[in-house]
């Protein structure tokens, strides 16, 4: 075994050479795109890889699983390094089992009394029958040093289930987490096999003791540093992002289904590397049997699939933002391979910020909807654990940051629309008390409707799908803001009461399918407001005559302005989709109760 640690220190040269050729130089931003740009090209070829899997039949997820990730594991500039190190492990496992057994079989035929010479009066034995064990012993604790000491190997009881250290400095820190995942498994089913050989010698309890432990520790050790790259990779991933549209989702990007490939290939990796699975022998290459986790595995692999959802999280709102790398010029080019589906996205200005956060947003819907819910299922169902709390945890992150890109979006349109629709009613030169009988509607109205009619084009053509939900929350702020606005007239004439009521009308009317059920109530109370405020004078007689005038030029203006406001009209799909009207009143209904308030006065 001496001569294995001279082959060791000979193959960690090796080892060490095969990473310095292969670090980079520069800084750390350099590193970033380096792995970014594999990972992009690792994730292309699984998928290619998934296709062609497919298409075939018979084949077990496990050897497919396999079969993904030597499809990456040559997709990462580490593989020199990596392979030296695997070959490093195979000599110095193959170093001590050249001379181990035969060793230990010579031992016991010692112990037995085979070799033991007929004793004289004179002499005696120079060494003790239990020496050999010992000396195969310390063979097997020098075994088990070496690897540790590369790895840095410690005793997973004393470590922190809940942290995960730095990965040792022999490994090669430019290599993606795919190329990173094959490699410790292979690896760890190397160290599994000669453990497995060295039991079956029966050196000795203490021995099979000492090699379980440090299995254990190997295992640990190695799901931390699978845990490292893992989360590493996830905080990276955003580059990846080409908005390309999804082949099953066409609302959402494709960026999502590799999200849910890359958690997949992990988790499943983690899984195996705490050992779900024996990787030793041709485990990777056939069906085996799942092996029971003890809770710690549990917990540390757990962790870390909803640690990297949440850094997917995070860089979605980075994409959105304006250090997106489309935005800055660092977008990674693709090598994917031509497709036949057409790319709806490739017709939108992504540099422009707002288009952006829509698709983003788009994305985070189908995260909430679809993807979250599957991914979580599917770790549910192959762990074996309940994520109840995980998962509102989850859940509620998703929420929190859809809602900040929303607001995001939203919020600066609605004031654009709020202080055109404040200015119209709160206008200086507007007298609510002395104005005559309306005979048409005043610009101001007009522009707030043409400025949602930009905004229905824009969310139109980046994510159709979140129409209703922004311009409803638009309409929303626009009808608590005329309230808040009428609210500061202190009385109306017959005019002005007529006039507010005309304007208020036809907004709601022409935006009648993003009245939400709080919209209408709102409302609901501003005609209240309009008809408590007003002020009866001499001649306000002919009320009814007054109202059918306004009426008319409601309905005069309807037909008018009945192209430029198409966009807004309730369709049968969509009237059907929500439920029919959203609980509010037609117009002659309205003008009734207008009326009838006034009647009270």
């Amino acid at each position: 075994m001496y001569s294995s640690s001279r082959r060791s220190c000979s193959s960690l040269i090796v080892v060490a050479a095969a990473i310095e050729k292969t670090a980079l130089d520069g800084e750390s931003g350099n590193l970033i795109t380096h792995i970014a740009g594999q990972l992009q090209t690792a994730m292309i070829a699984l998928e290619t890889k998934q296709a062609e899997s497919i298409i075939g039949e018979g084949k077990s997820y496990e050897t497919l699983f396999a079969s993904h990730l030597r499809a990456c594991k040559a997709r990462s500039s580490a593989e020199r390094a990596w392979q030296s190190i695997v070959d490093m492990i195979k000599s110095i496992s193959e170093t001590m089992l050249s001379s181990l057994p035969n060793f230990v079989k010579i031992s016991k035929s010692f112990m037995d009394g085979k070799y033991r010479k007929p004793q004289s009066a004179a002499s005696g034995s120079r060494r003790s029958p239990t020496q050999s064990r010992t000396m195969a012993l310390d063979v097997v604790k020098l075994y088990i040093a070496l690897i540790s000491e590369f790895f840095t190997l410690s005793d997973m009881a004393v470590t922190s289930p809940s942290l995960s250290g730095p990965s040792p400095s022999s490994l090669p820190e430019e290599s993606h987490s795919l190329s990173t995942a094959y490699y410790l498994m292979k690896i760890l089913g190397e160290l599994q096999e000669t453990v497995n050989d060295v039991n079956a010698l029966e050196i000795s309890p203490e021995s099979s003791s000492l090699l379980k432990g440090f299995l254990e520790s190997a295992k640990w050790r190695f799901v931390d540093i699978l845990v490292g790259a893992w989360l590493r990779d996830a905080k990276l991933f955003y580059y990846l992002e080409n908005w390309v549209a999804g082949s099953t989702d066409a609302s959402a990007t494709h960026y999502m289904d590799q999200i849910e490939m890359f958690q997949r290939q992990l988790a499943t990796a983690g899984f195996k590397l705490a050992g779900g699975v024996d990787l030793g022998g041709a485990a990777l290459a056939k069906p085996v049997k799942q092996n029971p986790l003890p809770q710690a595995f549990v917990s540390k692999v757990t962790k870390a699939f909803f640690d990297a959802l949440q850094c997917f999280f995070d860089g979605l709102v980075l994409l959105a933002s304006d250090e997106s790398p489309i935005a800055t010029g660092s977008m990674l080019v693709t090598d994917a391979p031509s497709t036949t589906v057409s790319n709806q996205l490739e017709l939108l200005d992504l540099e422009d910020t707002d288009t952006r956060r829509l698709v983003v947003i788009s994305n985070f819907t189908c995260l909430k909807n679809t993807l979250i819910p599957n991914m979580l299922n599917e770790f549910e169902n192959s762990l074996g654990v309940s994520i109840l709390e995980e998962r509102q945890a989850l859940l509620n992150a998703v929420q929190e940051r859809d809602k900040a890109l929303f607001d995001g979006y939203m919020k600066p349109k609605a004031k654009i629309a709020m202080d055109t629709l404040r200015s119209g009613i709160l206008n200086g030169s507007m007298d609510w008390y002395e104005t005559p009988q309306p005979t048409e509607i005043r610009r101001y109205m007009y522009d707030t409707l043409i400025y949602l009619v930009g905004i229905h084009a824009q969310v139109t053509r980046a994510a159709e799908p979140l129409l209703d939900r922004i311009l409803s929350a638009i309409v929303n702020d626009l009808a608590e803001e005329a309230l808040r606005c009428f609210r500061q007239v202190k009385r109306f004439g017959m005019g002005g009461m007529l006039r507010a009521t005309l304007e208020i009308e036809f907004m709601h009317q022409t935006l009648g399918r993003y009245v939400t059920p709080a919209a209408a109530k709102t409302l609901s109370d501003l005609y209240n407001k309009i008809s408590q405020a007003y002020s009866r004078r001499p001649g306000d007689e002919n009320l009814q005559s007054n109202l059918d005038g306004v009426k008319k030029t409601l309905a005069d203006t309807r037909r008018a302005t009945g192209i430029e406001f198409l966009c807004f009209r309730q369709t049968k799909s969509s009237s059907s989709r929500v439920g029919g009207p959203r609980g509010h009143k037609d117009g002659a209904s309205r003008t009734k109760d207008s009326k009838e308030g006034i009647q009270k006065q």
